[in-house]
């Protein structure tokens, strides 16, 4: 009985190892949206994966992410602009913080020369 203990435990620590240091080598990144009334789904990409991102609080994260180039794409609801933020040189077992992304109007999007505004006229 108590070698089949002690083998249990031996068991459990090794498990525990390997999921230990499975942790170490994944990474993450979150991210701010601004305005969070206009933000509708966050997609993580990389490669022809995708996963959508956890809101808590505002704020958008990933977790347990393979190191590697990423790409973050927002689509708002209306009236804002799709955003995308390139995400690269992930490095193992680091936690990146991408700052703020701050959505945009249609009509902030929409750059006019002047030349042609005075046309319009």
């Amino acid at each position: 009985m108590r070698n089949a203990m002690l083998q249990l435990c031996l068991v459990v620590i090794g498990v525990t190892s390997i999921h230990a240091v499975k942790l170490l080598q994944t990474s993450s990144f979150h991210v701010r949206l601004l305005p969070a009334r206009g933000v509708g789904k966050v997609w993580a990409i990389q490669g022809s994966d995708s996963v959508e991102m956890t809101n808590v609080n505002d704020e958008y994260y990933l977790r347990s992410i393979n190191p590697g180039h990423w790409q973050v794409l927002v689509l708002p609801k209306e009236p804002y602009c799709t955003a995308r933020l390139e995400v690269t040189d992930m490095k193992p077992g680091t936690d990146r913080d991408l700052g703020e992304i701050r959505l945009q109007t249609r009509a902030e999007g929409i750059t006019v020369r002047d030349d042609v505004l005075h046309r319009a006229r």
